[in-house]
């Protein structure tokens, strides 16, 4: 992305979209973060329907912020990284709920 540099309100609209992809990344990697929280306290054979009902939508809260960065990445013009997923430790789960809408 070529900013002018004697152009400061394009300077400061490339600072506001950097601030903005920076923030999506936390929240993307909170919501992964409570994906794997969830999974290391609930034992894999404890999940009764609450259970599951509160991990689908820690899923789909998690697929959602991989996709809004990944949106913010492509509009930004960022190099596509191939190894985006695997550098977030991004699962395979979130990654098949990409671009799904959730249910409310």
């Amino acid at each position: 992305m070529f900013i002018d540099p004697d152009n400061p309100l394009a300077a400061e609209i490339l600072q506001e979209a950097g601030k903005a992809y920076f923030s999506g990344c936390r929240k993307m990697v909170a919501s992964l973060e409570a994906l794997r929280g969830f999974d290391r306290v609930v034992a894999p054979s404890a999940h009764n329907g609450e259970h599951v009902t509160c991990r689908s939508q820690l899923l789909d809260d998690a697929a959602e912020r991989v996709h809004f960065v990944l949106i913010q990445r492509d509009a930004m013009q960022l190099s596509r990284s191939e190894t985006f997923f695997e550098d977030y430790g991004v699962p395979a789960e979130v990654i098949a709920r990409l671009g799904k809408r959730q249910r409310k």
